[in-house]
């Protein structure tokens, strides 16, 4: 299943879905690669959930770790697809064109959902038809510097009083516009919005997941539950610590406001000030990630991009002096 092109600008958002079944299908989709020391972890998280009705599709995206002999070990459970290597949007969208359910989740291998997670998203979503997606907390499990994992960190507890997180739920276009406020591992959608939006971009290695989330925004209300689903684990494979050239959540975030502009389908704009600021602070960031630990060519293209947003910074002015310099440095020592 490849991406189709992003909804225009003018497409309808929809309003209320069909009636779920008593009891839906949850398909659950888990790309893995090379994710052995922590498959039995993620799978268990879902397997052991208290909600009845559950596929589990462990697509593997090319391990040379046992990963999918390991997984098929669970039995009639878990569903293995095989692929070659492409990347996490082609594995979910792998997943997804074999569910059979009329609601589709997210885990990635090394990740850990909380119990009780797709019982609190499924009432939701049954109770709600103005919703497509419902999504939740995560917390962050970082590993010691031996690269192991101790216990994961205490959630807090749930508040029956205030179920939702208001401001990130609703029409979401605006606040995803400053943040990837949707974690594609607390995420539960429906089908239709699936087959609306055409899956993940697999022209994306990275940032698959926030270009996904600003299309549905434009299309269909979101809902936060006001309690955490999910621990995802930081460690030093994990893809946010690896330098990279392309910025691609700029890129994703650009090619949106150049589509459909900074005003959500609820008619509420988001401040021109705020979106400058916004695309500064990524190319900064990029650049700055590049400066101390990857390509001083790319730190220079990425500071200047920066200026290209906010050209009174004199702190992005001398980190693109000094990148330069190094970049010049490094082209005159490899001749």
């Amino acid at each position: 299943m490849n991406a189709r092109a992003p909804e225009t600008a003018t497409s309808a958002p929809v309003a209320d879905f069909p009636p779920l079944p008593e009891v839906p299908l949850v398909s659950v989709v888990m790309p893995a690669y090379n994710a052995a020391p922590y498959l039995e972890a993620a799978i268990r998280s879902v397997l052991e959930q208290d909600y009845p009705a559950v596929e589990l599709i462990v697509v593997d995206d090319g391990s040379s770790d046992g990963t999918p002999e390991f997984a098929a070990g669970f039995g009639e459970r878990v569903r293995v697809l095989r692929q070659q290597n492409a990347g996490p949007a082609a594995a979910r969208n792998r997943g997804m064109a074999a569910a059979r359910g009329e609601l589709v989740a997210f885990l990635d291998a090394d990740d850990v959902w909380l119990p009780g997670k797709l019982r609190a998203q499924v009432d939701y979503l049954r109770d709600h038809p103005e919703v497509g997606v419902v999504y939740g907390g995560f917390l962050r499990w970082s590993a010691a510097p031996d690269g192991s994992f101790g216990p994961p960190p205490v959630p807090p507890g749930a508040d029956p009083g205030e179920p939702l997180v208001r401001e990130q739920s609703g029409w979401i276009y605006t606040g995803l516009l400053f943040d990837n406020i949707v974690h594609v591992i607390t995420a539960m959608l429906r089908k239709p919005v699936i087959d609306r939006l055409g899956g993940f971009d697999e022209t994306l290695r990275t940032g698959e997941d926030y270009d996904f989330w600003l299309r549905a925004s434009r299309l269909f209300q979101a809902a936060k539950l006001n309690r955490t689903l999910a621990w995802y684990r930081l460690h030093a494979a994990s893809t946010t610590r690896v330098p990279r050239a392309e910025n691609n959540e700029y890129r994703v975030l650009s090619k949106m406001l150049k589509q459909y502009g900074a005003t959500g389908p609820d008619g509420v704009p988001a401040a021109a000030s705020r979106v400058r600021e916004r695309l500064f602070q990524l190319c900064f960031s990029h650049g700055y990630f590049h400066y101390w630990q990857g390509n001083p060519r790319v730190a220079a293209q990425a500071f200047r991009a920066a200026l290209g947003h906010a050209w009174l910074r004199p702190k992005a002015w001398g980190y693109w002096a000094l990148a330069t310099l190094r970049a010049r440095l490094a082209q005159f020592g490899s001749q």
